[in-house]
């Protein structure tokens, strides 16, 4: 199996679990039978880069993902309160761009649009989104939208002065391909924008949320360095937290990559297991009020393989009375937490806000992260 980021061959496997199927953020009502997959990470011994190994079965599963609707793993930016929330977030990681209102930009992986047509709407001049899920290459209101996969084979009639995405690259196999492709698409003096999840906490607190069927690609910041710099670029502006990397890049002809010590993340799996054995517990022992109807908790129930009572709440109300896992969406107002203990949060970076909001509600009982 060869490292999808330095293509050496010497690779250890960190986690191998059992088929579960893949989350899209679709209600059970809604949402498409894409089969079950197994669970498998790689960490490569020579760059450190962690991956997900494809089979013909996944990448046809993932392909028919991307041309539908349910692309998203999470709630797509300006949809309802999370998704307005998490564009909030996109746009102050993309400052960078308001030098560029009467230049060409292009998004690659635009989505539903949404912050392409904010851009329009800011006055940008020469916008161009590329995403598979679009139904069909059209112009709306000034917004040139393209209805394709990015392939190194994939040639636009025109070169532009700054090049984004957000959440793209962790989905990709071939990420030389995609780079490759903004190489060619990208004026000589351009910027880059590159948002992906940050893994490096998630690799090393083991955090059940971090693997994802989509997520092919599990970055730190070292990794995403390192394969700029092999393409010819250097990062000139970190926007990085520890829930993303956000980085601005331009073409350099020199060598800007420097060594780093690789972490290795092999104790991931056996974190993993420990993890599920809480949770086993709490759900078997306790009247469990869970916080998340996300991808955490399909990769929970899924490898624990069990039928569990509990309640499902979340702060997305675009999933309130739908049906996630067997269980309806309860809003968090109309929960009477006199009636539980234990309140499983899942959505670790927002664990301490999600707290607070109980404990100023009257919950007196305990709280659970694992991550």
């Amino acid at each position: 199996m060869m490292c999808t980021l330095c293509g050496f061959s010497e690779t250890e496997t960190i986690l191998a679990k059992q088929a579960i199927p893949i989350f899209t953020n679709a209600d059970d009502e809604s949402k498409i039978d894409f089969a079950k997959h197994s669970c498998i990470l790689k960490q490569c011994r020579i760059c450190g880069h962690v991956f997900q190994p494809t089979t013909k079965k996944l990448r046809t599963a993932l392909e028919n993902i991307y041309h539908s609707e349910q692309a998203q793993i999470t709630t797509s930016p300006g949809k309802g309160n999370w998704g307005t929330e998490r564009a909030k977030y996109l746009f102050d990681k993309l400052k960078g761009i308001d030098q560029y209102k009467t230049k060409s930009v292009l998004e690659i992986g635009c989505g539903n649009g949404y912050i392409l047509n904010f851009l329009r709407d800011q006055g940008f001049e020469y916008l161009v989104g590329i995403d598979p899920s679009i139904k069909r290459t059209k112009k709306i209101d000034g917004v040139q939208f393209l209805n394709e996969f990015i392939s190194k084979g994939l040639k636009l009639d025109t070169k532009f002065d700054f090049i984004f995405s957000f959440g793209v690259y962790e989905h990709i196999y071939d990420i030389d391909s995609i780079t490759n492709f903004c190489t060619n698409h990208l004026e000589d003096d351009g910027m880059l924008f590159i948002y992906v999840p940050n893994c490096k906490k998630g690799l090393t607190v083991a955090d059940p949320a971090l693997f994802a069927h989509e997520h092919l690609q599990y970055f730190v910041l070292n990794s995403i360095k390192y394969h700029f710099s092999k393409h010819g670029y250097e990062v000139i502006d970190n926007q990085s937290d520890d829930h993303a990397i956000a980085v601005y890049a331009k073409k350099y002809e020199g060598n800007t990559y420097e060594g780093y010590i690789i972490e290795s993340y092999k104790q991931f799996q056996t974190k993993i297991d420990e993890k599920l054995e809480i949770v086993k517990n709490i759900l078997c022992n306790n009247n469990v009020l869970i916080h998340g109807a996300c991808n955490s908790l399909n990769n929970i129930l899924g490898w624990l393989d069990g039928d569990y009572d509990y309640n499902l709440i979340d702060n997305d109300n675009t999933k309130y009375g739908k049906i996630f896992f067997n269980k309806k969406v309860e809003p968090f107002s109309t929960i009477d937490l006199n009636n539980f203990d234990t309140v499983l949060i899942l959505p670790v970076y927002f664990s301490d806000e999600i707290k607070t909001a109980y404990i100023k509600k009257g919950f007196c009982g305990e709280f659970v992260t694992i991550a």
